[in-house]
């Protein structure tokens, strides 16, 4: 008995060190965010892609209040939650109002998340129509993060740092709640909308 306990202790520590060493650690992924810049997402001029491989605009929401946050597609650990958050927060905004919202994901990984990868992605979460993933330039995606708050920092290989952040932005394209946290209470963004 003693002996399979040493086994088993052996064979934790070995699989924690090597996921360490791996780059792989559960928490890895998890960054600060910062606070959201002052002005009107519909005001980015850069042009995206869809996971339908459709041109996109900020400014073609106009007058939709729009929730939102950033992940990319191969992250195993706090994308697939941030996700699952963003469906909870739009059954609970559809119960609220009685229609879908509009829901966008935006990757850190334009190289990576081609559409046809974004597409694959959405059916893979089973995202319905109201749901937006966008493929961007570098460029276009920092802007992004910096009026959101979201951090973000690529890593070795193909893995990002990056901040959970949700943020609900009005029809006019302002930050009105945000919430950061995998789980986080998710009631400032239910009563702006």
């Amino acid at each position: 008995m003693k002996t399979q306990i040493r086994i088993t202790l052996v064979v934790l520590i070995l699989l924690f060190v090597s996921c360490k060493d791996a780059g792989h650690e559960h928490d890895h992924q998890r960054m600060q965010a910062g606070a959201p810049a002052d002005g009107s997402l519909f005001d980015l001029e850069f042009g995206w892609t869809t996971q339908d491989n459709n041109q996109f605009y900020w400014k073609n929401l106009t007058g939709e209040p729009v929730v939102i946050s950033m992940f990319y597609s191969s992250c195993q650990s706090v994308c697939p939650r941030i996700v699952t958050d963003m469906q909870r927060i739009a059954k609970q905004i559809e119960k609220k109002t009685g229609k879908l919202p509009k829901m966008a994901l935006v990757s850190f990984d334009p190289a990576v998340d081609t559409p046809a990868a974004l597409k694959k992605y959405s059916k893979k979460m089973d995202l319905g129509d109201n749901w937006v993933l966008l493929n961007g330039s570098e460029d276009a995606v920092r802007m992004l993060s910096v009026l959101l708050g979201v951090s973000y920092q690529k890593t070795s290989g193909n893995d990002f740092n990056h901040s959970t952040v949700i943020s609900l932005v009005s029809k006019e394209g302002r930050i009105v709640a945000r919430i950061e946290g995998i789980g986080a209470d998710s009631t400032p963004i239910i009563e702006k909308y």
